[in-house]
């Protein structure tokens, strides 16, 4: 009896000690969460964050990693799923985008709207008007969603996610299409680097990292 006794207090104490050590396993991994993500909330500031991965990472990754425009057009017509798995990358469930780059000539300057944009002919017909917004509002997030490394999940929230792609929007404008001579850019011909965000076939919207005249 005093076996059998010794041995169920055994198991009631090493069951005991397992639970135990779960509960604080979990309670303590809680508690960390909310304080690292408290400290992330106050800290967290995109145009620091942008600045630090603008020229050593963005950068480099869409002129080292992107692929001739007319060749993910080309892909993305035949089979876009499979395009789209070797080529692009997304944000959860978004459209995804793909890094890019090409020569193009420009054929027109839509500068009447706030989306403005330059209509370029590749040296590839397509059925899709092929255009590199110029702003002042850039609505798609192409550049985030395009380089991998910006994960949704490495965030705290949305807000902030969001930030960093208004911020690349921001230095897109100010850095690659403020220096532009937009007045005499018709006619032109262009090479470029840059993303798309492939959510409609008919009209190809380019945000450009590079433009350089050639």
């Amino acid at each position: 009896m005093n076996i059998l006794s010794n041995h169920l207090l055994k198991i009631i104490f090493f069951s005991f000690a397992v639970i135990f050590s779960i509960y604080v396993i979990v309670y303590s991994s809680v508690i960390r969460s909310i304080e690292e993500d408290e400290l992330i909330k106050k800290g967290f500031d995109p145009k620091s964050y942008v600045e630090k991965i603008w020229d050593s990472k963005i950068i480099p990754t869409i002129k080292n990693d992107s692929e001739k425009l007319t060749l993910i057009l080309d892909e993305l017509f035949k089979n876009k799923e499979i395009a789209e798995e070797k080529y692009g990358h997304r944000s959860g469930t978004g459209s995804y985008s793909f890094m890019v780059k090409g020569e193009a000539q420009v054929i027109s300057l839509n500068d009447s709207s706030r989306v403005g944009s330059l209509t370029i002919k590749l040296d590839k017909e397509y059925d899709s008007e092929i255009l590199i917004t110029i702003g002042p509002v850039i609505k798609k997030d192409s550049i985030r969603d395009s380089v991998k490394f910006i994960k949704f999940n490495d965030f705290v929230n949305q807000l902030d996610f969001a930030d960093v792609s208004r911020i690349i929007k921001t230095r897109v404008l100010n850095e690659i299409i403020g220096p532009l001579d937009l007045k005499n850019i018709v006619g032109k011909k262009l090479f470029f680097y840059g993303a798309i965000t492939f959510d409609r076939p008919d009209k190809i919207f380019i945000t450009p990292i590079e433009i350089k005249e050639i």
